[in-house]
This record gives structure tokens, sequence and C-alpha cells, in this order.
């Protein structure tokens, strides 16, 4: 046998023996077993036509082996119990295709969900243990009164740009979600050492941040009223918050809020933890203190271009200036995007007014422009703030005051940084 022979037979021999990844279209095949995917690794599953397949394994978790499950036009998924899981496959929910009562985790192997235009989820979707999911339309909803339309949780990530969910999203346990649009009709809920960022879209009413290690980024979008934060950081940079707005902490560390943009509604209570104030606009009504006792334990820190109080100018330093003043004078100030805000220093409730109790500690400064997380002092996490105001060319990014938002920047915050302030 000559070499060409030789070559030939080989190449056959291997094609013959390649495993080619099997298809199953539902009808006219069968739902196969998990016995079945192990042995058939990569497989496609096409699933149409007023049919449906209920994965259901001994241990609770269905193993797809790399399988890509695509759920089409009157196609049908899910569960008799919420005591099943999904793993190792990508899960495409397209148009007109249904998911029922169904989770999704990442034990082994890798796992995606992908809900589409046309799709419904129903009766709660749940996302666990490293699961990436994606919301790029369709429907999420269908639950009992009080119940989360959807849950994301154990190190799982969800990205939404269109679609809705229609009670709140419950975001824990390390996992992160990212809103770009879309419309949550209930709040962002975040528990543990979750994080939720919000550039574009929508939520409803009754959010929360209820642990130290919560995050809430805000630079885009709308969140609604009602949004609370008990523990952890929200940090607002763009988009709109709604009217009574909080923060508010039972117990326990007290919540930081950051604000370098954005416009927050009416009546946000400041009762305890930090207020960092450096730009976009507030509503009217805003309350720093609580009602009962002196209002102590929450502090207010206002980092400015310039400031009038009761109407004359009022001398602004790198070094927070304490402002006792509680009898009515208004203090207006320019903020570091040229935003302006007042609020009037009542001690006492004035229908329609601010109210500024005398324990709580009200402070301003000058800018400082390397400090673009407006915290009031310079820090390595001002590197990060830098770069989302570059992203969303807000006034912080503008470190040469040349009136642009450019790379050149970035040079001129490092110079900046290492100057430090006063």
């Amino acid at each position: 046998m000559n070499r060409q022979t030789t070559t030939t037979a080989l190449t056959l021999s291997l094609l013959a023996g390649a495993a080619t990844a099997q298809t199953i279209n539902i009808p006219p095949d069968f739902f196969p077993t998990e016995a079945w995917f192990a042995a058939n690794p990569g497989a496609t599953v096409n699933v149409c036509c007023f049919d449906g397949i209920l994965p259901g394994s001994p241990d609770g978790t269905f193993t797809f082996n790399g399988a890509t499950v695509n759920i089409n036009d009157d196609g049908e998924s899910g569960f008799f119990t919420t005591d099943s899981f999904i793993e190792d496959a990508i899960y495409n929910i397209n148009d007109g295709g249904k998911l029922i009562r169904t989770k999704f985790v990442a034990g082994s192997g890798s796992t995606s969900f992908n809900l589409f235009p046309g799709g419904l989820a129903r009766s709660g979707l749940w996302l666990q243990g490293n699961t990436v999911g994606t919301i790029a339309g369709g429907d999420v909803g269908l639950v009992g009164s009080g119940q989360a339309a959807m849950i994301v949780e154990d190190e799982a990530s969800c990205t939404m740009s269109d679609g809705d969910i229609d009670t709140f999203i419950l975001i824990q346990g390390n996992a992160t979600f990212e809103q770009s649009g879309g419309t949550i009709d209930g709040g962002i809920q975040i528990n543990n050492d979750a994080q939720a960022t919000v550039t574009g879209g929508s939520s409803g009413n009754n959010g929360f941040t209820r642990d130290i290690g919560s995050v809430l980024n805000v630079s885009g979008g709308t969140v609604g009223n009602d949004f609370v934060a008990e523990k952890g950081t929200v940090n607002l940079s763009g988009g709109g918050m709604g009217t009574n707005c909080a923060i508010l902490n039972p117990s326990g560390v007290d919540p930081v809020w950051n604000m370098t943009g954005g416009a927050l509604g009416s009546n946000f209570r400041a009762y305890d933890g930090t207020f960092n104030l450096s730009g976009g606009l507030v509503g009217s009504g805003f309350r720093l203190g609580r009602p009962t006792g002196d209002g102590s334990g929450v502090t207010m820190n206002i980092t400015a271009k310039s400031a009038t109080l009761a109407g004359a100018d009022f001398p602004l330093s790198a070094t927070p200036t304490v402002i006792p003043n509680r009898s009515g004078e208004t203090l207006t100030c320019v903020l570091l995007d040229d935003s302006v805000v007042s609020f009037e220093l009542n001690e006492s409730f004035v229908i329609g007014e601010d109210r500024f109790r005398a324990g709580a500690v009200l402070t301003i400064k000058s800018a400082c422009v390397a400090d673009t997380n407006g915290d009031g002092s310079v820090t390595p996490a001002d590197f990060n703030a830098w770069i989302l105001a570059f992203n969303t060319m807000s006034a912080a990014c503008d470190q040469n005051a040349d009136g642009l938002c450019t790379p050149a920047d970035f040079n001129a915050w490092i110079v900046n940084y290492n100057a430090g302030c006063p």
C-alpha cells in the first residue's frame, strides 16, 4: 500500500469514528433519558407544536451534557414540582415557547438560560450556581401574590435588555443582575453580597439593599418609589429614582448612598448612615435625621463648586465644614456636575419643605476633582468611579478642566490623585 492509499484509509477511518452531535425533534421524536444525553454530548433538542418536555432525575438534577435545548413555537418545558434542576445546557425559550416552574444550576458543566421575544417563563424562574441568564424579551411571571417572579442567586448572573418581569426580582448570594432595558413591574430586591446595575429600562416600587455587601448601581433608566437602602451601598450617577426612597437601617452596619448624578425624587429620607452628594438633582421634602429623638445617626456630606447660605456666599475648603444651622436658612449648592440643589434647613417639619434635624450631621467642602466618587476622600476606589464617569461621559470625568471627557483625562486623573486633596 502506497503512502497516498494509507493516508486516505486513515482519513476515512477517522471520519467513520468521529462522533456526530445528535438532533432530536419533538414531535415526532420523544424526549430521551438522562443516560442518552450522557452518551450523546452536545446534542440539540427542538421542541414545538403543542408538545413539551418534563425533565426529571432521581437526584433532582437533570444533566444535559452540553446539549442545546430550543423551546420553540407552542413548545413547552417545565417540572411538576419546584425541586428539580437543569444543568449543563444552553436552554433557549424562543418565540412562542413556554417554560414552567424551572430552576437552572451550574453544578457541573456550563449552564445558560436565554429568554427571547415572544417567549414565556411562568410560575417562577430560578437561576443558581454560576448559571448565566439572558432576558432579551418575553415575559416572566404569573406567580403567587408576594412571590418573586425571578430569583438570581449563588453566583449566578443575568442580564436584561428587554421584556417584562411581572412582579419583583430577588438577587442574592453573590449573584449579579444587569438591566439595560425592559420592565420589572415590582422592585429590585438585593440580599447578601449581591449586586444589581441599572443602565436603562425601569423597575417598580419597594426595592431594597438588605445586607452589608449589597450594592445597587444606577447610571440610567428608572427605579421606582420607596427604594430603601437598609444596609450596603447605593451608587446613583444617572437615571432617576422615585419618591420616598431612603437610607434607613433597623440595626447593624449603616448604609451608604453615593450620589454623583441622576435625579432623586421628592421626600427622600436620610435617617441612618451616610449620604454623599456631589452631583445630580434632589427633589423637595428632603429629610435628614429621624423625626424621633434629635435625629442623630446620619451624616450628609456635600461636595460643591460653590455654595450660599441664607443668600450669602459660603466659603468652601477642602476640609469638610459642619453646618449647624437649623433655623430655616436656605443652603444652595452648585455641585460638581453644575447641577444646583437647595435645602431649607428646618429643624421642625414644614409642609412641602425640607427637614434637617439638630442631631444630624451636615458637612460641605470644596471640589477635589480626584475624589470622583464624592465620598470625601481620595482612594483607589476613585479609579473605578472615574472609569464609570468616562463610560457615561459624566462631569466627574473631566479631570483636566477642558470641558471635555476624553482619554487625556485619565492622565490628568493620575496627576490629581497623586496630588491628593489639601
